[in-house]
C-alpha cells in the first residue's frame, strides 16, 4: 500500500508542478507590457504585415506605417523642359514606368490600368510641361 500512496504523492506532486509552471507562464504573459508601434521598422519587428507596395508598407492592430526608407523613383520635376523622347528615355534607363498621355492639348488613347508610380508626361511643343505620378497626389 505504501507504493501505491507513493506513486500517488509523485503523480499528484507532478501535476501540481505543471500547473504551478502553467500559471506562471500565463502570469508572465499577462504582464508583459504591449509595445508601442510608431513607425515601419518597430512595426515589422513586432510581426506586422509586409504590404507588397512601393513603398513598403507595415500592417499591426488595424494601423499601416510607410517604409519611409525607399524613395519614389524618379523625381517629377527633373522632366519638366525634356524633350518627349529624351524624358521617355531616361524613364527607362532608370526602370521608371512612363508614358505620353496628352500631347499639345490632345489627349492620347492609353490603356485604363493602373500601375503604381508610372509616369504619365504631358508634352506641349515636343517639350514635357507637366508630370503625374499613379498612386501619389500631386499639385502639378
Amino acid at each position: 500500500m505504501s507504493k501505491n500512496i507513493s506513486r500517488l504523492q509523485w503523480v499528484v506532486g507532478g501535476l501540481c508542478l505543471m500547473v504551478a509552471v502553467l500559471v506562471a507562464f500565463i502570469v508572465l504573459l499577462l504582464m508583459r507590457q504591449p509595445v508601442a508601434v510608431t513607425n515601419f521598422e518597430q512595426c515589422k519587428e513586432a510581426g506586422g504585415a509586409i504590404l507588397e507596395s512601393y513603398p513598403e508598407q507595415c500592417l499591426i492592430d488595424g494601423a499601416t506605417f510607410i517604409n519611409s526608407t525607399q524613395q519614389l523613383p524618379g523625381n517629377t520635376d527633373e522632366f519638366i523642359g525634356m524633350a518627349e523622347k529624351d524624358a521617355l528615355h531616361k524613364a527607362e534607363q532608370s526602370n521608371t514606368p512612363a508614358r505620353v498621355v496628352e500631347r499639345d492639348g490632345e489627349a492620347l488613347s492609353v490603356t485604363m490600368d493602373f500601375t503604381y508610380w508610372r509616369h504619365n508626361f504631358y508634352i506641349r511643343d515636343g517639350v514635357v510641361y507637366k508630370v503625374e505620378v499613379e498612386g501619389l497626389s500631386t499639385n502639378n
